[in-house]
């Protein structure tokens, strides 16, 4: 076990912070015209950057089983760190909003998660943001990473929210504990191994 007490629980959500769609979003952004560079493939940028109709749509090719959406890779470290909260025996969650989830169970899956990191009991989706915030509660979270400052906004019941900012899309965030890869949550969470 860490030096943490034994109330320490993670939460994760799932895209963003294990799951990197960064080239994916890139591919299908190129089929409607705009070029994005990685550092433009966060939602809130995206969002701005299509008409809501062109984003909907990209958003159901990105998350929809396709062979495109079941591609995205891992976040580099995100397997290794699973391992470390396995291995130091500190309870992790997912909690994503997925509206389809048997996508998300198939790219856990497919990236090989499924059975060895996460199972039924400590796999979450929920219909809407604020919906995290009352699964985190009754799981007994005490940390929580998401890659979007408005979900974290949205839950009070976690003391410690840390944004995961890998493409730097929020350099003067003061609100959380920013982190930019898996190595510095890893030392936040104290499961670093080096």
């Amino acid at each position: 076990m860490t030096s943490q007490d034994d109330d320490f629980v993670v939460g994760f959500d799932l895209d963003g912070v294990i799951i990197d769609h960064t080239q994916n979003k890139m591919r299908i952004a190129a089929r409607y015209g705009t070029t994005l560079r990685p550092e433009d493939t966060h939602s809130e940028c995206m969002a701005a950057l299509f008409s809501p109709e062109i984003y909907r749509e990209i958003q159901k090719q990105m998350y929809d089983d396709t062979d495109e959406a079941l591609s995205a890779p891992l976040m580099e470290g995100a397997f290794g760190a699973l391992a470390s909260l396995r291995e130091h025996e500190i309870p992790y969650y997912l909690i994503s909003r997925r509206k389809t989830p048997i996508n998300a169970l198939n790219l856990i899956e497919r990236r090989g998660l499924w059975g060895e990191y996460f199972t039924p009991e400590n796999t979450f989706f929920v219909e809407n943001m604020e919906d995290k915030d009352p699964v985190a509660k009754k799981l007994g979270v005490t940390h929580f990473i998401d890659d979007e400052r408005r979900v974290l906004r949205l839950m009070p019941s976690v003391p410690h929210r840390i944004l995961f900012d890998v493409r730097n899309f929020f350099p003067d965030n003061d609100e959380f504990v920013r982190v930019k890869n898996w190595s510095e949550l890893s030392y936040i969470l104290g499961i670093a191994t080096s």
